[in-house]
């Protein structure tokens, strides 16, 4: 070999070598901006009680994401406050061990009887922020799972990473809404474990704006049954949900969100889906009579069917929640019928029109469905419009506000992300208040700082339920666009998803996506983008 030829050749290899470097620097990157991958380890840390935060953390919703901001600002701060609208909440009825058992249901959560998908990362953060969750999900007949929720998307079924984790395979809790949000609540007003949060029931009605220094709060305005109560506060949190009351009360305070006012940071588009949700109490000798049942069971789903868009709107699924509950959740994008019997299940899973058989001992499922009728419990829920407010982008918020969950954004439930949205908005508050373990004030740039890191978590979401909802001509885009918006993204996605199911590679990818462990460049490996181009030139 000529020295010049070496020369090219070592060059290369350099190049090669260097570009593989800047990849793995990129893509350590992005796990710690889009994921919690590399976050877990700060959960749950708490600081020595003279090292923590003055003063009181009020935290305005208490539902999931603000009961996960609740405990971990019990590490942070002195006082943590829920103001919880919904006095039953604050009995022993909203922290009923058997939740099931509840007499009352959530009047500002339309979805709390419906099928919930707890995806890796909400095990993951429990896990850490609550080290007796085993014992109390025992308690409340909740199962520790493997997250493989039996995905059938357009017809594949993509491959799962079993072998990659053995052993320590990521778990799901196996529960619905209402068991998953009533655990929560009982773990976090725990008052031997976690001494420093409290609940009072009422209605946040505004925040006064500190004398002394402007750019913050002093205080939070409460509506209580005994009159208006004012809470002096260290940090307030919004997480009224879809309501987003928090816009309005640091509007009304003089807080304008800088050049754009606050609506003019929301983007949102209406994928127009809706769904019923079946519950059914299915006891063992019910159960037993199909024995694949019992087998199937042992992973977080039973099954989940989603048709090819281009061929239908529908998709259908069921998981064993907690107890000897089974729940199943038949729904479309688009204005078909929603089902509300056994047979409308049937019919729903049909016309999904799989075009791998269903397996029979499905059918046998939905038989014995039947005869438990009697203990049927049905809800149909009209989603709305889903939306992003970028508080990331305004210049002009208070120092100590910031909000989470469906107070910022809310994505299409079908893909059961919300418990992975508002684990990260969790996580975000984490990573903030660990970088400021050192300190016993909050800073200046502290609300810039956390919506800037839920932003960089929340954008995978948001995204990727947007391509897919483009699929389906019924969906009204977000301003600006069209359903032809991110068109070849989702040809090549689609092609990824009938690769899965014969690819173990892309399978693991595709779950690591969906789970929020990977990052928004691993579908792009070279590898992967190969196989892609390989299987459409020669449609293997």
């Amino acid at each position: 070999m000529s020295l010049s030829l070496t020369w090219v050749v070592a060059a290369l290899l350099a190049l090669l070598l260097l570009l593989r470097h800047v990849i793995r620097r990129l893509r350590y990157h992005l796990l710690k901006k889009e994921t919690a991958m590399l976050d877990w380890a700060l959960m749950g840390k708490t600081r020595e009680e003279e090292d923590k935060i003055s003063g009181t953390a009020v935290i305005c919703g208490g539902s999931i994401a603000g009961l996960l901001a609740a405990r971990v600002c019990h590490d942070h701060f002195e006082r943590v406050i829920i103001v919880e609208p919904e006095s039953w909440l604050s009995t022993e009825d909203g922290v009923q061990v058997e939740s099931w058992k509840q007499k009352h249901k959530r009047a500002r959560v339309i979805q709390y009887t419906s099928l919930h998908g707890n995806l890796a990362p909400i095990t993951d953060g429990l896990l850490r922020l609550f080290p007796n969750l085993e014992r109390e999900c025992h308690r409340s007949k909740i199962r520790f799972k493997p997250a493989d929720f039996k995905s059938v998307l357009s017809g594949h079924k993509f491959l799962v990473p079993h072998e990659e984790f053995g052993a320590s395979f990521p778990q799901t809790i196996g529960a619905g809404r209402q068991g998953t949000e009533t655990l929560i609540r009982r773990l976090t007003l725990n008052t031997k474990e976690y001494p420093n949060i409290s609940q009072v029931t009422g209605s946040v009605t505004g925040v006064r704006v500190d004398s002394k220094n402007p750019k913050f709060l002093e205080s939070v305005q409460i509506q209580t049954e005994a009159g208006l109560k004012e809470i002096k506060a260290s940090l307030v949190i919004d997480c009224t949900g879809p309501a987003r009351a928090g816009g309005e009360w640091i509007r009304s305070a003089g807080f304008t969100a800088g050049p754009k006012a606050l609506d003019k940071l929301t983007v949102s588009y209406d994928p127009r889906v809706r769904y019923s949700s079946f519950r059914f109490q299915m006891p063992p000798e019910v159960s037993n009579k199909v024995p694949e049942f019992d087998e199937e069971q042992a992973t977080g789903g039973l099954f989940i069917y989603k048709g090819d868009p281009s061929i239908t709107q529908t998709y259908c699924g069921a998981m064993k929640i907690e107890a000897d509950f089974v729940s199943v959740v038949c729904g479309a994008w688009g204005s078909a019928e929603l089902p509300d019997s056994i047979e409308g299940i049937r019919e729903c899973l049909k016309s999904t029109k799989s075009p791998t058989p269903i397996p029979e001992w499905i059918w046998k499922f939905i038989d014995l469905c039947e005869e438990v009728e009697d203990t049927m419990q049905l809800s149909k829920v009209r989603v709305p419009s889903s939306y992003w407010t970028h508080f990331e982008l305004a210049s002009d918020l208070p120092a100590n506000w910031i909000a989470s969950g469906d107070s910022v954004s809310k994505v299409n439930p079908v893909f059961g992300q919300g418990g992975t949205k508002a684990m990260m908005g969790a996580v975000s508050l984490n990573n903030i208040l660990q970088d400021l373990h050192m300190s016993r004030t909050i800073p200046e740039d502290f609300s810039r700082r956390f919506f800037n890191d839920q932003a960089g978590k929340l954008k995978p979401l948001w995204v990727g339920n947007k391509m897919i909802d483009y699929s389906y001509k019924t969906t009204i885009p977000e301003q600006g666009e069209t359903l032809e918006t991110g068109a070849f993204l989702r040809w090549y996605l689609q092609k990824l998803e009938t690769l899965a199911s014969k690819d173990k590679q892309i399978g693991s990818m595709i779950w690591h996506t969906v789970h929020s462990y990977g990052t928004s460049i691993d579908p792009f490996h070279p590898i992967i983008v190969w196989k892609a181009l390989i299987s459409a030139i020669f449609g293997k």
